[in-house]
């Protein structure tokens, strides 16, 4: 009786130890796909101005009447900065889990943040602007910008850089996809998608 307790006991430790150097194996394996995997970049689009294009001229007045600068002139105090655009609308639930990772990326990243949307009534852009605490920046409600820059869908996000220049854009419909603008921009690339396409091409050459 006791020789097949111990039996037992020994084939259960067998077991357990199986199990554990198996799931250390899978937790590596998890690991190198991890790394190997590419970063989720926006969805870019061909509608509207193309990458590199200046957007110049427009200063649009916001929910409040002040006029909002967008473009090479800048929006705020330092005009050397860049110009992050999110454009959301009141009723799109994923715009509101964005917001919060928009006004991060403003403060971290050193851009300048606006806030657009295309129309519906002002009191309900005004309790969307309290309930998501943006008071601090300019919120456009105006067909004239989202048709400048062909906006479809929502959540959308275009990033023009200090100079004026369109360098990103593409709907977002994550935490990564809104990082993947500011990425793509602070490369040189124009989107991330590019990144990986022409890093893919250097390593194959030089293979």
């Amino acid at each position: 009786m006791s020789n097949a307790l111990a039996a037992t006991l020994i084939l259960l430790t067998l077991v357990v130890l199986a199990l554990i150097f198996a799931v250390i194996a899978l937790a590596r394996q998890i690991g190198i796909l991890h790394t190997r995997l590419a970063p989720a970049g926006a969805l870019m689009t061909t509608a509207g101005p193309k990458l590199g294009e200046k957007i110049t001229n427009m200063s649009i007045p916001d929910i409040h009447g002040k006029p909002v600068a967008i473009g090479a002139t800048g929006t705020g105090i330092n005009a050397a900065k860049a110009q992050l655009l999110l454009f959301v609308s009141p009723t799109c639930p994923i715009c509101k889990e964005l917001v919060p990772t928009a006004k991060s990326m403003a403060l971290s990243d050193n851009v300048d943040l606006i806030f657009g949307s295309d129309g519906g009534q002002a009191e309900t852009h005004l309790q969307y602007i309290e309930k998501m605490k943006l008071q601090d920046y300019p919120y456009i409600v105006s067909l004239e910008l989202g048709m400048r820059f062909e906006v479809g869908k929502l959540p959308y996000a275009v990033l023009i850089d200090e100079t004026g220049a369109l360098r990103s854009k593409g709907l977002v419909n994550s935490r990564e996809h809104l990082e993947s603008l500011v990425t793509a921009m602070q490369s040189g690339y124009e989107s991330i998608q590019d990144y990986l396409v022409k890093k893919g091409h250097l390593e194959g050459s030089a293979s």
